[in-house]
């Protein structure tokens, strides 16, 4: 996360297949409302997450009555090992929606029409390295958890060359999302994604009714992801039937736009990788038994992240018309409202999976993996509410282009949790993998206060603000009901229903409590205009 004062300057135009030069600013955006910009896209990622959270609260319940723990466990470890196969996305997605916005802003289509063609080359080329990652994993996938039951070595084999197969494909296909989360029409890929979870819940769900196996669930997966790309490519067609998709486009001016922006993104997911992609496997080999319960602890903070991305992936277009703009005093102003509204909808979420996750895991998936599962979800909670409460952050660093010079901290953080969670695994087993990502958080949110903010250009940071009224205003307003419900010992199993809506209710009261009071006025009117 960090600085590279606009890497988007130009190039040299000198010769036609440079295409990427940026000319003199016009004001496409600046009649629109930003505020309305960002909230549309939000809702959009919002109704994108709602589709895919309700599948994914939804299936598991199904498939661990359906399914025994050890198949799974392997199921989870499956799901967790085809999304290594995303990381060959290199972050080029993510450059590709920031500097269509961009060009969207300055007018310039050649630009726009350059950097989607060769970011088509690039992501192709990530397709064919994903594919080459999961030919190895298939192969090693014995000796990798050697605690797995033997019985599910063939078909979770054949599952995961499935799986990973057709996500490696849909690398490219992926640019579709990229491309309209620049133009800030997110409901486009918001309805792809929601089509393409349902009908693979639907075809999962069938095969485990009818007793099929892993294998056949993997292949349930791969027709569910080809037939979203079918669906991409024709939205590709109708809606945007101006962009240029061309061999002639590609240029090395563009690449080294992509490359330089995705650089540091590179060392993010590399540090994401550490954070959250490799838990569960570490929990594979270390403590097999237990691959069940933390899969199921891990889905609800999971979503919890899920959600806080959706949302806060709006702000990525809408800060990299700021920056064009060269307007640092109102970047600096929404990072405080921003990490505002995102610690506030945090607590909100945490606080009930805090102190009733017991009962809402007995009410979701039962009492044995509630037994089980209870205190690792409570630890990966807490541990994401505080990483994720510098998520605002991170998002203006994208859109602003000055990621560059934050590296430290992402990858002290991945670091961190790796050699805590390993460590924590041999010496405690899945709990210790949990502890291990609280360690981490801690370290990332001071790295980024201490060191970061202090570093950062081209947004106007007030430290002292951003503290007080992005994290402690909020903390302040959640304190209450933590204490409060800390002193009685947690929810109880005595109504449990009416205590989780009770406290789903005050988590509402604690959002809108912590916003200023115009900020509360504005959202009673949404509210009753909705």
């Amino acid at each position: 996360m960090s600085s590279s004062q606009e890497t988007v300057t130009s190039g040299s135009a000198a010769s036609g297949t440079e295409v990427c030069s940026i000319p003199a600013p016009v004001s496409d955006l600046s009649r629109r409302s930003l505020g309305r910009l960002v909230a549309k896209n939000a809702s959009a990622n919002l109704v994108r997450l709602t589709g895919a959270g309700v599948v994914a609260l939804l299936l598991p319940p199904f498939l661990v009555r359906e399914m025994s723990k050890g198949a799974y466990g392997a199921w989870a470890i499956l799901l967790q090992l085809t999304l290594y196969v995303s990381y060959f996305d290199f972050g080029i997605q993510t450059a590709v929606a920031r500097f269509v916005a961009h060009a969207d802003e300055l007018g310039d289509t050649e630009q726009r029409d350059g950097i989607v063609s060769t970011a088509v080359l690039m992501l192709s080329g990530g397709a064919v390295l994903g594919g080459i990652l999961v030919l190895v994993m298939t192969w090693r996938l014995p000796s990798m958890f050697h605690q797995m039951p033997v019985e599910f070595y063939q078909s979770a084999q054949i599952a995961l060359l499935l799986m990973g197969g057709s996500f490696a494909l849909g690398l490219p296909a992926n640019l579709v999302s990229a491309y309209f989360t620049g133009m800030q029409r997110n409901e486009i890929p918001a309805a792809i994604a929601i089509t393409n979870k349902f009908a693979m819940a639907l075809f999962v769900a069938g095969t485990v009714l009818r007793h099929q196996g892993l294998a056949a669930m993997g292949a349930a997966v791969a027709v569910a992801n080809v037939a979203s790309y079918a669906g991409a490519f024709a939205a590709w067609r109708k809606y945007a039937p101006q962009v240029k998709v061309r061999l002639a486009l590609i240029s090395k001016s563009c690449l080294r736009m992509i490359g330089s922006y995705s650089a540091t993104l590179i060392v993010w997911m590399a540090a994401t990788l550490m954070i959250s992609g490799l838990d569960l496997v570490i929990v594979g080999i270390f403590d097999y038994k237990a691959t069940a319960y933390y899969a199921i602890a891990a889905t609800l903070t999971t979503f919890l992240a899920q959600v806080q991305g959706a949302i806060f992936a709006a702000l990525l277009p809408a800060s990299a018309v700021l920056s064009a703009r060269g307007d640092g005093e109102r970047l600096g102003r929404l990072l405080v409202s921003s990490t505002r509204y995102g610690t506030l909808i945090l607590l909100a979420m945490a606080v009930p999976l805090v102190v009733g996750g017991r009962y809402i895991l007995q009410l979701w998936v039962g009492a044995d993996y509630a037994v089980h599962a209870t205190l690792i979800m409570q630890i990966l909670v807490i541990a994401n509410v505080i990483r994720l409460c510098a998520l605002p952050y991170s998002t203006l660093l994208l859109g602003t282009g000055q990621q560059n010079k934050v590296i430290i901290s992402p990858l002290a953080e991945g670091v961190t949790n790796l050699l805590s969670s390993i460590a924590g695994a041999y010496m405690f087993g899945a709990i210790g993998v949990a502890m291990g990502t609280l360690i981490g958080a801690f370290v990332s949110v001071g790295l980024h206060f201490f060191y970061n903010i202090p570093r950062t250009k081209l947004i106007a940071i007030d430290r002292p603000l951003l503290l007080k009224q992005g994290v402690l205003r909020p903390l302040a307003c959640a304190a209450p009901l933590c204490l409060l419900m800390l002193s009685r010992g947690a929810v109880r199993p005595v109504a449990v229903g009416v205590e989780v809506i009770a406290l789903a209710m005050v988590s509402f009261a604690v959002l809108a409590y912590g916003l200023q009071r115009p900020e509360r006025r504005e959202l009673l009117r949404s509210l009753s205009m909705r």
